[in-house]
C-alpha cells in the first residue's frame, strides 16, 4: 500500500474482507476443534475403534499440509479471491459427505476434504491483510483474525455436545456446509485482492516458476530450520487436547458424559481469542519476540509434565491445566511476526506459508501420536502422551534457541 492515507471507501472494503475472512476461517475452525467432541459420538454410531480416531481427526490436518505449499503458489499467481471459493468449496462437500458418512473410510474421505477446502483461508487473509492495510497492521490483524475467528471453536465444544444430545451428530455439519456456501457468495461479492491504485513490489513473482524458486530462497534462509522446529510444536499440542483426545481422556479418566466434557473444551476456546489478543500487542513492550516465544513454550512445558507426572490429579487441576495450555498456545502470533520479520517482503507470504504447513502436519502428528501411543498402552497411553510431548517441546526449546532475531523497534 502506498504511505497517502487510504480513501473511506477502501477502508470500508478493507473491514468487510476482514469480516469475511474472520468468518470463513471460524467455521473451518469448528471443523479443527470439533473432533473433541463429535468423534466419540461417529465412532459409537459407526462402530470405530477408539483407537483408529487419531487418524480420523489427524487426516484432516495431514490432508491440509499437504497442499500449503501448491496453495501459496497460487495466491501468489491467482490471487485469494479466485482461490479462495475454488478451494473452500471442497470443504463444503466434505462437512455434506460426513454428515452422510456410513463407515470409516466414508468419514477418512469427508475429512481430507475438509482439511484441504479450509487450508487456503488463512494464507489468503494473510495476502489481503498485506495489501489492503497498512503495513503495521499486520501482526494485530492476525491476532484478531484468531480472536474474531474463536467462535467456531466455541461452538465446536459445548454447544456442539449439547446439539449433538439433542439432534445427533449429522445436523451440525449441514448447516456449517451451508453457512460455508453463502459466506463463499457474499465473498465473491466483497474480496478484491488488492486496493485501487495499489503498487506491486518489483520482486512479486509473476510466474509460477519465479514463486517455485521463491521457496527455494525461504527454505535456504539461514537458521529458518530453527523456526520451523518451534513451528512444528506450536500447534499440536494444544489442538491434539481440544480437537481430540481431551474429550474421550475426560471421559476415561473422569467419567464425564458428552455435555460435560464439551463445558471444559468450551472453556479453552473461550481463552483461545483472549490469548491471541494478549500475546498480539507483546512484541510493542517487549524487545525479544524469541523471548516471548520461549517463556511460553516454557510454561505450556510445565503443565504437560505435571498431566504426564502427577496421579489423581482432580478434576478442576485438569480443568486449570487444560485451559492453560489453550491460552499459551497462542505465543503462535509472536512466532509467525518472527519469521514475518526475518524475510524481505516478497517472500514473507512463502515464509509464513511454510511455517504454517510446518504447523499442521505437527497437530496432524500429535493427534496420531495420542492414537498410536493408547493402541500400544491404553491404561496409561494419556500419561505417557502427554510426556512425549513435554519432551518434543524440550527439543523444540533447544533448536529454537539458535534462531536469529532482527531487533524489534518499539514505538514511543
Amino acid at each position: 500500500m502506498s504511505p497517502e492515507p487510504r480513501p473511506p471507501a477502501v477502508k470500508r472494503r478493507a473491514i468487510y474482507i476482514f469480516l469475511v475472512c474472520a468468518v470463513l476461517f471460524g467455521l473451518g475452525q469448528f471443523h479443527r476443534y470439533s473432533g473433541g467432541v463429535v468423534m466419540l459420538p461417529i465412532a459409537n454410531d459407526l462402530g470405530i475403534a477408539v483407537e483408529s480416531l487419531g487418524i480420523a481427526a489427524a487426516v484432516l490436518f495431514f490432508a491440509s499440509a499437504l497442499v500449503q505449499v501448491p496453495t501459496g503458489m497460487a495466491l501468489d499467481r491467482f490471487g485469494p479471491r479466485i482461490i479462495i471459493p475454488a478451494i473452500t468449496i471442497l470443504g463444503v462437500v466434505g462437512s455434506l459427505m460426513l454428515a452422510i458418512a456410513t463407515d470409516f473410510h466414508e468419514v477418512l474421505a469427508a475429512r481430507i476434504l475438509i482439511g484441504v477446502g479450509y487450508s487456503a483461508i488463512m494464507m489468503s487473509s494473510y495476502v489481503l491483510f498485506a495489501k489492503w492495510f497498512p503495513p503495521t497492521k499486520f501482526s494485530t490483524l492476525a491476532s484478531w483474525l484468531l480472536a474474531a475467528s474463536s467462535f467456531g471453536g466455541m461452538m465446536a465444544s459445548g454447544p456442539l455436545a449439547y446439539i449433538i444430545e439433542t439432534y445427533g451428530w449429522r445436523s451440525p455439519f449441514i448447516v456449517i456446509a451451508a453457512l460455508t456456501l453463502l459466506m463463499l457468495m457474499i465473498g465473491i461479492y466483497i474480496i478484491r485482492d488488492v486496493p485501487p491504485e495499489y503498487r506491486y513490489d518489483a520482486a512479486t513473482p509473476g510466474t509460477m516458476g519465479q514463486s517455485v524458486r521463491g521457496y527455494g530462497e525461504v527454505l535456504m534462509h539461514p537458521r529458518f530450520f530453527n523456526l520451523l522446529a518451534m513451528g512444528f510444536v506450536a500447534y499440536g499440542p494444544a489442538v491434539a487436547v481440544l480437537g481430540m483426545w481431551g474429550g474421550p481422556y475426560l471421559e476415561k479418566n473422569y467419567g464425564l458424559n458428552g455435555v460435560e466434557r464439551g463445558q471444559i473444551l468450551f472453556l479453552m476456546t473461550v481463552v483461545v481469542p483472549i490469548g491471541a489478543l494478549f500475546f498480539g500487542p507483546l512484541d510493542r513492550i517487549f524487545s525479544s519476540r524469541k523471548k516471548i516465544v520461549i517463556t511460553a513454550v516454557l510454561t505450556e512445558l510445565v503443565a504437560f509434565c505435571i498431566l504426564g507426572l502427577v496421579d489423581n490429579l482432580p478434576l478442576w487441576a485438569v480443568t486449570c491445566l487444560f485451559v492453560y495450555i489453550a491460552f499459551v498456545q497462542q505465543y503462535y502470533v509472536v512466532l509467525g511476526a518472527h519469521c514475518r520479520n526475518s524475510f524481505p517482503d516478497h517472500l514473507v507470504g512463502r515464509a509464513n506459508s511454510t511455517l504454517n504447513l510446518i504447523s499442521i502436519t505437527g497437530v496432524g502428528f500429535m493427534q496420531s501420536l495420542f492414537g498410536w501411543v493408547l493402541a500400544v498402552n491404553g491404561e496409561t497411553g494419556y500419561e505417557t502422551s502427554f510426556l512425549i510431548v513435554a519432551g518434543l517441546l524440550i527439543v523444540a526449546l533447544v533448536i529454537y534457541a539458535g534462531s536469529s532475531e532482527k531487533p524489534v523497534f518499539r514505538q514511543i
